[in-house]
């Protein structure tokens, strides 16, 4: 679907904030109509009024600190417009919990303006790395890729993401399509065959879709040869521009063919790519695979809070960096007073010129419409 234009979709956020059309495929929603456009315009004026500090809030997605919204979150909220929250086990005790979390979160995103919904997502991936406990107990990537059905992982992610969505997570940051058992991947791989992990990956994708549930393929442009950990370290791995194309980058090509709305991509450095910086700091990383793999949907960062990024220091300079290169949505799970810092240095730098504002309108013209395709709008309404 062709991008739209950056009015027209904020357009459809504050639209869908007083809410908007119901009933019929939601993640292929029609046109606003003429009728409700003019509307909107008389109430609250032309919608590419959105400021800078709203538009580099939608590209936050922050860590809750526990199974309640607590001040440091609704803050977040209600003054910096981010653009979603990461849930971990420790903010998830069981289904109606994190629903009566999740809803008074999606509540306060709606009633504040411009009203747009949040982004709710895990690590849900089977296996070891599955903290929410109310959804159903699945193979790791690495059992389901030894059998060899890519129908088995698709049915996998559809379940995981039917579940995930019972208590409004609408986002899985899955599945790993690395290739490889390397540190920090072993079995949440499906193989060390680009060509089994290839169709795995895509197969996974098109569950997420059939569920309604934001697909994420990490870790771009492949964690999985690394031997060291990219939460403790900034590994490097030394591939040819050969072997990257032939080995590294297939089940991301076969994740965008599916039409993954997301690629992670990974705290780590391929000279080969760029000898300087990591993938999610590099614009030549990013640069592959928006023209290499032709990707034109939301590229997000792993976790800004880990080393692989910020070298040890608090992740400010990580945040600005990363939009910099090209990053459309940074996750950072830092402490409430650093993800606040890390926000206020990417407004800094958009006023100060360092970075365009096209930049960031770009990323979220890309940010809303995944909101949009997958239904976001409407939650918290009520």
């Amino acid at each position: 679907m062709k991008l739209a234009s950056f009015a027209l979709l904020v357009m459809v956020a504050l639209l869908a904030g007083c809410g908007g059309s119901e009933g019929g495929d939601s993640r292929s929603p029609d046109k606003p109509s003429k009728e409700k456009t003019e509307q909107k315009n008389e109430a609250s004026g032309e919608p590419k009024e959105m400021n800078v500090r709203e538009m580099v809030g939608q590209m936050f997605v922050v860590s809750v600190g526990g199974t309640e919204p607590d001040y440091y979150i609704e803050k977040m909220v209600r003054e910096r417009n981010i653009g979603g929250v990461l849930l971990f086990g420790y903010n998830m005790k069981s289904e109606e919990q994190v629903k009566a979390l999740t809803g008074s979160l999606q509540k306060l995103s709606m009633r504040t303006a411009p009203a747009i919904p949040l982004f709710v997502g895990v690590d849900q991936e089977g296996g070891e790395v599955a903290s929410a406990p109310w959804v159903a107990t699945q193979p790791a990537a690495a059992e389901v890729g030894g059998r060899g059905d890519p129908a088995e992982a698709r049915a996998v992610a559809e379940e995981i993401g039917a579940d995930l969505l019972k208590a409004g997570v609408n986002t899985d940051f899955a599945p790993v399509a690395d290739t490889g058992f390397g540190a920090a991947i072993g079995t949440r791989a499906f193989g060390e065959d680009p060509a089994l992990v290839s169709p795995m990956v895509k197969a996974s994708v098109e569950g997420f879709d059939a569920a309604g549930v934001v697909a994420s393929a990490k870790h771009f442009p492949n964690h999985g040869p690394a031997q060291s950990d990219s939460h403790v370290s900034l590994p490097v791995v030394e591939h040819d521009a050969a072997t990257i194309e032939s080995y590294d980058l297939p089940p991301f090509r076969a994740a965008v063919e599916a039409g993954v709305p997301m690629v992670m991509v990974g705290h780590l450095i391929y000279p080969a790519i760029d000898p300087e910086k990591p993938a999610s700091l590099s614009p030549k990383a990013i640069g592959m695979l928006r023209e290499d793999l032709d990707f034109g949907g939301v590229v997000v960062t792993d976790d800004l809070a880990m080393e692989g990024a910020n070298g040890g220091e608090p992740p400010a300079r990580a945040a600005v960096e990363a939009v910099k290169a090209g990053a459309d949505l940074l996750i950072i799970s830092s402490p409430p007073e650093e993800q606040a810092a890390a926000y206020d240095a990417v407004v800094k730098a958009v006023e100060s010129g360092e970075i365009p504002e096209e930049r960031i309108k770009k990323s979220v013209e890309r940010l809303l419409k995944v909101k949009e395709r997958y239904g976001l709008y409407g939650t918290g309404e009520h």
